[in-house]
């Protein structure tokens, strides 16, 4: 049985604090680390990330000296970097890295600051889920940064989160 348009647009006003709490063991792992560490001083938490079959990070959160978030690196594009014969663009870096620094032996020592894609789409908690895919779509992201109203990390939401639980409750069983 389908639910109403009234019981979708219930849904999509759901505050992203709500969603975040409601599903918080679904959503992507992240690891948080500021604008100054090095690649080299995150690989080993990636590596051990992905150990054991386990759901490994998928969004590395940037942060600034005040411990607000500035910028992500999604999981793809961490496939741009490792890649030593990509087919990607390398789009995410950004032109102070010359291109025969952009392997990954010599992207290990620059600044994470450096690489992450720093407009990246952040919202506070009070927002809606309607108001998270709409940013998402205009900044062509698969995640979304959740702050608090101290603008401090709250959560990372995907857009398939968002997407599998509306449509888990527009369609009943």
């Amino acid at each position: 049985m389908l639910l109403l348009l009234g019981d979708l647009d219930k849904l999509l006003r759901t505050t992203l604090r709500e969603f975040v709490e409601m599903h918080r063991s679904e959503l992507p792992r992240y690891i948080v680390v500021g604008e100054d560490a090095t690649f080299k001083n995150i690989v080993n938490v990636l590596r051990e990330s992905v150990d054991h079959g386990d759901k490994g990070v998928e969004v590395v959160v940037v942060v600034d000296k005040d411990q607000k978030p500035i910028g992500i690196i999604e999981d793809l594009e961490l496939i741009e970097i490792f890649s030593s014969h990509s087919r990607w663009s390398l789009s995410i870096l950004k032109p102070p890295i010359r291109r025969r620094a952009r392997g990954p032996a010599g992207i290990l020592n620059v600044p994470i600051g450096r690489i992450a894609r720093m407009n990246s789409p952040i919202l506070k908690y009070d927002s809606t889920i309607k108001d998270a895919l709409d940013l998402m779509d205009s900044f062509k992201s698969r995640y979304i940064i959740v702050i608090d109203d101290k603008e401090r990390l709250y959560g990372v939401v995907s857009s398939r989160n968002l997407l599998s639980k509306i449509l888990n409750e527009l369609v009943e069983d």
